[in-house]
């Protein structure tokens, strides 16, 4: 990712943290896309999804289509493509009330 790249990725970290997120990021793999996955999870288990409805990075419609066809359990925030930083507790919350569906499953 280009330094301007940034903004679209994490635009809703403080410009520090945004320079901290380029500094440490590293590219995907190049064949991120075709790799095939043994045992997919959400397959046979419950799942989550938090949907970043301000990410610039992954359409926030196609995440809604992707968490759709795994038959998760959706959440929606405001943030860019780091809900994890941007928004930790709201994470953390969804991370809370998975752990508790699967403990009373």
């Amino acid at each position: 990712m280009k330094p301007d790249g940034i903004a679209t990725f994490a635009g809703d970290l403080p410009e520090q943290e945004q320079k901290v997120v380029w500094a440490t990021h590293a590219a995907p793999a190049a064949d991120l896309f075709t790799q095939k996955v043994e045992g997919t999870a959400w397959k046979s288990k419950p799942s989550w999804y938090i949907v970043a409805n301000k990410d610039r990075t992954v359409q926030p419609e196609l995440q809604r289509f992707v968490a759709k066809r795994m038959g998760e359990t959706t959440f929606e925030t405001d943030s860019s493509h780091v809900p994890m930083l941007s928004q930790p507790g709201f994470v953390l919350d969804v991370i809370r009330k998975a752990a508790k569906a699967v403990q009373n499953a």
